[in-house]
């Protein structure tokens, strides 16, 4: 009888759990033209819309003439690692075409089990401005995709479009019901496909051009130097935009070495296990503080330290002892860095939580230089002071 009783619990919360689920009848499939591609050739991505159903007709909103405002697809692009998920790239999601006339969206009523294919282009810089019919290849990082092995995906996503309206119920929370008003329910982050590979092979070439800047590749032991002009020696200043040790024909090897510096943006290093896993990634600026990512990871794959800049700003960082992932110390910082507040945690020869103690400290400093207001570390000079 009690096993009967919860067969028969389990079962109404089965129904439960399935009558919460959006039904999304039309579904959207990335992959790439080719298997792979080399640094700066066009890389054509399709999206294979379908409806699913077998008996209705659903409409789906599609790109037309639109050249301003928001994007209904946008790429995100994170590492290769299978230890961590880090999102390495992500592409504006507004529409920036140097053009007057705004454009539009449109709705295409798909039949039952109707696919259709819509190709998007990145590095296609010969259209990337063009008027109305080269929608397809408004689509970038923003900074070079330079050789390696990425996992893609793209997020379609209606909402704020006028013309979605009139077609999708829009929600933020997945348990509630949605009265039906003829309109097909749709997250308000939009519908995100599955992910895919995306391979991209160093080349052979001396000159290579990514995202319409140029390169200039120089070698110097078993590294390869980008640099934005043809220097008869290697530099490592602002002129050297990205360092890595893939041969010729190769996006992965063992070892793999990554650095790159975008001014003014952000710079990338990364350390890796012979597998590919990240032992070590950061990503940072040259402001104080510095970092907008890290995470680092131990010889037996376990995490000791994450650090992270948070949506309102402020800087967060998080180191653990291992193993027991006990955690160590936790840090608060304001988004300029003058204060942060620390918290140490102790523990007893048990491994048991003993206290904590809470500090706060002042890691940078702000000031004026030449009219601009730069946060940088105690101690450290600026030029011209």
């Amino acid at each position: 009888m009690k096993n009967t009783l919860a067969i028969i619990s389990l079962l109404l919360l089965a129904n439960i759990a399935f009558a919460n689920l959006k039904y999304h009848p039309v579904r959207f499939v990335l992959s790439t033209e080719k298997e792979s591609y080399y640094e700066g050739e066009k890389i054509t991505f399709n999206i294979t819309i379908t409806n699913t159903s077998k008996e209705n007709t659903y409409p789906v909103l599609l790109p037309f003439t639109q050249n301003t405002g928001q994007k209904l697809f946008y790429l995100k692009a994170y590492d290769k690692a299978n230890n961590t998920m880090i999102l390495r790239f992500a592409e504006d999601k507004n529409l920036n075409m140097m053009v007057h006339d705004t454009g539009s969206v449109q709705i295409k009523y798909l039949k039952p089990l109707e696919q259709i294919v819509i190709p998007i282009h990145v590095n296609d810089f010969e259209n990337y401005y063009s008027y109305q019919t080269q929608n397809a290849s408004h689509h970038s990082f923003g900074v070079p995709l330079f050789a390696g092995m990425y996992k893609v995906n793209i997020t379609y996503n209606p909402f704020g479009i006028a013309l979605g309206d009139s077609i999708y119920a829009y929600y933020d929370d997945f348990d509630k019901d949605i009265p039906y008003q003829g309109k097909l329910a749709m997250p308000s982050n939009g519908q995100i496909s599955q992910m895919i590979d995306l391979k991209i092979k160093r080349s052979a070439d001396t000159i290579v051009s990514i995202e319409r800047n140029k390169y200039y590749v120089k070698k110097e032991g078993g590294r390869y130097f980008y640099l934005t002009e043809n220097l008869p020696q290697i530099t490592t200043d602002t002129r050297c935009h990205h360092i890595t040790n893939l041969p010729p024909d190769s996006c992965s090897m063992v070892n793999e070495y990554f650095y790159s510096h975008f001014i003014d943006l952000y710079a990338e290093y990364i350390n890796r296990f012979d597998d590919g896993d990240i032992r070590e990634y950061r990503k940072y600026t040259d402001d104080c503080p510095d970092y907008l990512h890290t995470e680092k990871y131990n010889d037996f794959k376990q995490k000791t330290m994450y650090a992270v800049q948070l949506y309102d700003k402020r800087f967060y960082s998080i180191t653990y002892g291992q193993p027991g992932n006990k955690i160590h110390q936790e840090t608060y910082c304001s988004a300029d860095g003058t204060l942060c507040n620390v918290t140490t945690y102790v523990y007893n020869k048990k491994g048991e939580l003993a206290k904590k103690e809470i500090t706060q400290t002042e890691p940078c400093i702000v000031t004026e230089l030449d009219g601009k207001k730069r946060s940088t570390r105690r101690g450290v000079q600026l030029e011209g002071e």
